[in-house]
């Protein structure tokens, strides 16, 4: 057989071919992956804390990837119910009521380099349920919220607000790159916002290393102190827009001299106690 160069194709709904490159599979994905502080909040769903995603967000990012919605993008309801949830016991334990959940099936379709796609996933929300201090709630708003909830889902499957789903937003590092890249794009003056976290950083810098050369007493917490260091420095140098280089030699090089610190002073120790007892 004779080698081919050809780049991999892939069959589309029309039956055509297109070429496609393997970097193409996440050019969508890398560029709506990322989610400013502004689009989330805390929640708390059945007791459990979790990050939120305001809906607007995700339409509009989907509207500036795709085009306007109806066009570019856009939803049909496949299947719509509401399923009997959890029963109500009364006071001599017999069942009184049952919970309502709204549930959907949605089909997101979008365009995306002339070819048409579909994501499908699920909404549900409580629709007729007992509050936890006993009184029954119908929701009016299950239909609207169920709708959102799929259409996030579906959007998330092709990258949407990946950082979220992927619960990024737990660590408090990523938390703190996140807020500084929103407050940057919002900032009136952004040359000036961004010098202010380039000052900040390289105060960082400076203490962390006078730190490790002059304050901590053991070679070992020294590498230690050193190592969490040198792991937040990517995410302080992404809040900062510079390259993390100059910041980690600035580090090794304050370890490496603390630690030859604190073995010198070990060593002279030894010595002035082996001339004493000598003495």
């Amino acid at each position: 057989m004779t080698p081919t160069s050809e780049k991999p194709r892939i069959r589309v709904p029309s039956g055509r071919y297109r070429v496609v490159d393997s970097a193409d599979h996440l050019e969508l994905w890398h560029q709506v992956d990322k989610t400013p502080t502004t689009a989330i909040k805390e929640a708390n769903v059945d007791g459990q804390q979790i990050t939120s995603i305001d809906g607007m967000y995700v339409v509009e990012q989907a509207t500036k990837m795709f085009g306007p919605i109806g066009i570019g993008w856009g939803t049909r309801i496949d299947e719509e119910r509401f399923d009997t949830g959890a029963p109500i016991l009364g006071n001599k334990g017999e069942v009184i009521a049952h919970e309502q959940t709204h549930t959907i099936r949605l089909t997101l379709w979008y365009r995306w380099h002339g070819e048409r796609g579909e994501v499908t996933q699920y909404g549900h929300t409580r629709a007729v349920y007992r509050t936890g201090v006993g009184k029954w709630k119908t929701d009016g708003e299950a239909p609207k919220k169920s709708t959102t909830d799929a259409m996030k889902k579906c959007l998330s499957l092709l990258g949407f607000a990946a950082d979220v789903y992927y619960g990024k937003f737990d660590n408090k590092n990523y938390t703190e790159v996140q807020q500084a890249a929103t407050r940057i794009a919002v900032a009136e003056d952004q040359d000036a916002e961004i010098e202010n976290y380039r000052n900040d950083y390289w105060d960082w810098i400076k203490r962390e290393c006078d730190t490790l050369r002059n304050k901590i007493p053991h070679p070992k917490s020294i590498e230690m102190a050193a190592t969490g260091m040198l792991n937040r420095l990517s995410d302080k140098a992404s809040m900062a827009r510079v390259e993390p280089d100059k910041g980690r030699e600035m580090l090794i090089k304050a370890r490496d001299e603390g630690i030859a610190r604190v073995i010198a002073e070990n060593e002279k120790a030894k010595q002035q106690k082996e001339e004493v007892n000598h003495d």
